[in-house]
């Protein structure tokens, strides 16, 4: 009987000395609690139409030291980043306290859908449906400076050579003009609600809405007229 109470009473004390160790035992943060508290951060932050992979250049575990429960919270770090590279601070919050906080670096890349050329458009050529094609590809290092949505290209045309396989880039594009340089064009004025026609010959591009210098064709009077379709232009007096 006395051998079954020693032994009773050393399995007490263990188990007390292990909720005691229990009790004051730091809490461990695990890198990959880091990397989807900031993954998640930097997604809203950006709010990036495509696909993002972002990976926190911290490695390994935190301690937090004391007990209870701990919850991770990101803020913007008072540092300049890029969009490459997004500063971060991670506070460990326990209650209403913030207990400790790191400096993290969000690396970032971006993947969306572009328009690629499957054949080689030449300057000058309107961009037919056939001649690009949706891609997934990796724009870190242009972003905005693709093109996602087909109807974007509609009444559109290269303003330089675009090579096959290369992404459709917004700046080298352009409205193909409802009135080209050296067309004819059917000159109206309005005078106090009096209407008149001339023969003119546009001296510029435009795009309808666009000003444009016409010149009458008769007395070779250059002047300034808004473009309202294909072959007129207007003056308003």
């Amino acid at each position: 009987m006395r051998k079954s109470f020693v032994h009773s009473t050393l399995v007490a004390l263990w188990v007390a000395l292990l909720c005691l160790g229990e009790s004051i035992a730091d809490v461990t943060i695990s890198e990959s609690q880091v990397q989807e508290a900031v993954e998640t951060y930097v997604g809203e932050f950006l709010d990036f139409p495509g696909e993002l992979e972002v990976t926190a250049r911290r490695s390994g575990p935190v301690t937090v030291a004391g007990t209870g429960r701990v919850s991770l919270q990101v803020v913007p770090a008072p540092r300049r980043g890029s969009a490459r590279a997004i500063p971060v601070l991670v506070e460990f919050v326990r209650g209403p306290v913030v207990v400790d906080t790191i400096p993290v670096m969000a690396s970032v890349r971006y993947y969306d859908q572009v328009l690629v050329a499957t054949r080689p458009i030449q300057r000058g050529e309107p961009l037919a449906a056939e001649a690009v094609n949706l891609e997934r590809r990796e724009v870190t290092s242009h972003l905005n400076r693709y093109v996602s949505d087909p109807d974007d290209l509609v009444g559109k045309r290269a303003k330089t050579r675009i090579g096959f396989g290369r992404a459709i880039d917004p700046r080298y594009i352009e409205t193909i003009p409802t009135v080209r340089k050296g067309d004819r064009v059917r000159i109206e004025v309005q005078v106090s609600g009096i209407s008149a026609t001339a023969e003119g010959i546009a001296s510029e591009s435009g795009v309808t809405g666009d000003l444009i210098v016409v010149k009458n064709a008769s007395s070779r009077e250059k002047l300034m007229a808004e473009v309202i379709g294909p072959g007129r232009v207007r003056i308003a007096l």
